[in-house]
């Protein structure tokens, strides 16, 4: 058979066709993009719940389209002062250009000068005592006398122990430790009475926040401290110093 030649085809209508095929596979994807969304079969980070994971890709683009529009408005706000200065710096506009004719001697005829005299403002004369003025002696002010107390350890004042028993209260924050020192008038009382105190005080510094309790000597030698096993305090040495 003889080679018959092949029918013309304008190209126009094959860009034609393909830009709607192409449309239609577009479509079509976005179709299939929409659709593992929405089941979730699309990959999203590991630190985004599994229950919102159909959440993940619409808010990115979100974002993302915020992020260009705020950028877009920005830099028009950015180029229009400097449009405004080109503007203005380009020359004299018609208003600001302004003639001025010389008057002709006519106009000058009509023009009468006026002339008022001025007055002259008399001037104030100001005189100085002689006599110099003594200066002002100021009262000398003794400084407020500075007030020695101790909060915390007031707090343990109140008349539940003898006075002279407790004499500081020093606390140690990076133990939660809160430590009594007690004079020589702690042996003076009776044992009930040692033991009804010590955890008198420590209901308090428990009350106050902190978890343990001391008691010392003024020599820093330890008397007393809380159970560490259960409630209560544990009292040493109770037989006097010699």
């Amino acid at each position: 058979m003889p080679n018959l030649p092949a029918p013309y085809v304008s190209p126009w209508k094959d860009l034609a066709r393909n830009l709607r095929a192409l449309w239609a596979d577009l479509g079509l994807r976005v179709r299939e993009l929409w659709r593992r969304n929405r089941e979730g079969d699309l990959s999203v980070p590991a630190f985004w719940p599994a229950d919102l994971a159909p959440l993940f890709w619409p808010v990115l683009l979100t974002i993302v389209v915020a992020l260009v529009v705020s950028a877009a408005v920005k830099l028009n706000n950015l180029r229009a002062p400097a449009q405004l200065e080109g503007e203005q710096s380009g020359g004299p506009t018609q208003a600001q250009v302004i003639t001025t004719e010389p008057a002709s001697p006519k106009q000058l005829r009509g023009v009468t000068t006026l002339q008022t005299p001025i007055r002259e403002i008399p001037a104030i004369e100001t005189s100085l005592p002689d006599e110099p003025v003594a200066p002002v002696e100021m009262e000398e002010v003794q400084p407020p006398v500075a007030l020695q107390l101790d909060p915390l350890l007031d707090l343990f004042l109140d008349g539940s122990a003898p006075d002279g028993v407790l004499n500081e209260a020093r606390p140690e924050p990076a133990d939660n430790r809160l430590v009594l020192c007690v004079t020589e008038a702690w042996w003076e009382l009776g044992d009930l009475q040692r033991s009804e105190l010590a955890k008198t005080w420590q209901e308090r510094s428990h009350q106050l926040g902190y978890s343990e309790l001391q008691l010392v000597n003024v020599e820093d030698r330890l008397l007393a401290r809380s159970a560490r096993v259960g409630d209560g305090m544990i009292l040493f040495n109770n037989v006097p110093p010699a």
